[in-house]
């Protein structure tokens, strides 16, 4: 079983290697995108999961099932999990970095950060016992990083660089990509302060970071395939450590 999280700084080509890898590798891969997906599909009725899993389940259906009884079995347990996530939640897990990026300004707007952050982590590790999959952002790493089995990857390139990708990716000019990274970078490290109580940088969090700047995307994308393969071939078991919370 392979599973493997990449984090990045926006710019850096997070994406780009996370989809090399994914179809090098012929495993899943999940981002902020997929999860919303995820939510909406979990918010069918009980008649409709049903009847998604009398057919050949697609990945999305597979791993919605999945969180969806995840979900059911900590509500039986009293852990105070709803059954089913609620209205709107799909928005909810299809947030970036940037749009977290508000403080709070009520009391009900930080318990929405919270169970934001909560089911996130739930859902992550849900998807992660699933296995075969390449997890992109939302703070896999940490979430994960107890997991010895997981390949934890984090990426990194100078802002040159990764204002060039910006302006590429998002049809931006160069002032208007400079304040995004700005913007992204500040929340992305608020998120993972608040969350994790580290760095979305910090190098303890991962097997490995890669610099953009100074390697190609694809000889990034080969080493971290030859590393997730050398792991599930010798059953390696890569130290890690409970989180910070």
């Amino acid at each position: 079983m392979t599973v493997i999280t990449i984090e990045g700084r926006a710019g850096a080509g997070a994406p780009d290697i996370g989809r090399i890898v994914a179809r090098e590798l012929d495993i899943d891969f999940v981002d902020r995108l997929i999860l919303a997906e995820i939510a909406r599909r979990v918010g069918s009725t009980v008649g409709a999961l049903a009847d998604q899993e009398r057919r050949v389940p697609s990945f999305v259906n597979r791993l919605a099932q999945s969180v969806q009884r995840m979900l059911h079995r900590s509500a039986v347990a009293g852990m105070g999990g709803d059954p089913y996530f609620g209205p709107g939640v799909e928005h909810l897990l299809s947030r970036s970095y940037n749009e977290m990026d508000e403080a709070p300004a009520s009391t009900a707007a930080e318990l929405d950060d919270a169970h934001f952050r909560d089911t996130t982590a739930e859902v992550i590790r849900d998807i992660a016992e699933a296995g075969n999959v390449v997890i992109l952002s939302r703070g896999g790493a940490a979430i994960l990083q107890s997991r010895t089995d997981v390949l934890r990857v984090g990426m990194v390139a100078r802002m040159e660089d990764r204002v060039a990708r910006v302006m590429g990716r998002e049809k931006m000019d160069e002032q208007a990509a400079v304040e995004y990274i700005e913007h992204a970078d500040h929340a992305q490290h608020t998120y993972f302060e608040k969350a994790f109580k580290s760095s979305p940088i910090d190098p303890f969090l991962y097997h490995f970071m890669w610099n953009t700047s100074d390697v190609s995307i694809e000889y990034a994308a080969q080493v971290t395939i030859d590393a997730a393969r050398e792991m599930a071939d010798k059953g390696l078991k890569w130290s890690g450590k409970e989180p910070a919370t």
